[in-house]
């Protein structure tokens, strides 16, 4: 009989261990709203407008790429902080231009949302980059040929700076226009246009999402604060 009690006992304890277990980790996946942290680039939204200027440009000394936290969303959508005095995200043409006023936690922290409203809106910034993720990796890919033209052309006018034929700062002319028309022929690439008019269409259910969980003068706040987005979404 001892023994039978202490295999049950064991058994139970187990039991429990394993649910306290489960229960951290549903927490750690989903944080009480009360402790949520709007701060965090899971409520910074980034549009079009951010994902052209993933585009490096290419100098004398550097080809043009496509940056790699852009192209592989390795900031946007997580819980890391996002905030304009981050050193070490500085120096990416993509951040230094990024519009703080699109940072939505910066707002939420002004409209004393209910908790059931925090989980609301983390839910629909989750949906949000989920949908933008892939549409950023077609962007690449629809344009990627073009780049590595611009890449040939810019080794081009290095080579002649290499021969003498060119001097450094012609050929930082040459390559300065040269990004200039590159950037042109992605805008002007009828796949970027289709991309774009579906990160907007994303942007658009994320607001419309938002302003349908708030209440009263929340929406005021909401609707002054959407007023003075800059929209890349108007031609």
């Amino acid at each position: 009989m001892k023994v039978w009690g202490a295999i049950i006992g064991a058994a139970i304890l187990a039991v429990v261990l394993t649910l306290g277990l489960a229960a951290c980790a549903d927490r750690g996946n989903n944080p009480n709203p009360r402790d949520m942290n709007f701060e965090i680039a899971q409520f910074a939204i980034i549009d079009y407008g951010d994902v052209e200027n993933g585009i490096e440009d290419a100098t004398t000394e550097t080809e043009m790429t496509f940056n790699s936290t852009m192209l592989n969303y390795s900031l946007m959508g997580g819980d890391r902080p996002f905030n304009q005095g981050d050193p070490g995200l500085r120096g990416m043409r993509w951040f230094d231009r990024f519009d703080f006023g699109k940072h939505l936690g910066f707002l939420f922290r002004q409209l004393n949302l209910t908790d059931d409203q925090k989980t609301a809106v983390r839910d629909l910034a989750k949906t949000f980059h989920t949908a933008m993720r892939p549409l950023v990796r077609q962007f690449y890919e629809a344009n990627k040929t073009i780049m590595q033209e611009a890449n040939t052309s810019r080794k081009a006018i290095v080579d002649q700076v290499k021969a003498g034929t060119l001097t450094r700062e012609e050929a930082a002319t040459k390559i300065k226009d040269l990004n200039q028309a590159t950037r042109d022929k992605i805008k002007a690439n009828p796949a970027s246009q289709t991309i774009k008019t579906t990160m907007c269409a994303e942007r658009d259910k994320l607001f419309a999402g938002v302003r349908a969980v708030l209440m009263g003068e929340q929406i005021t706040k909401w609707d002054g604060w959407i007023a003075k987005l800059k929209d890349p979404c108007v031609p």
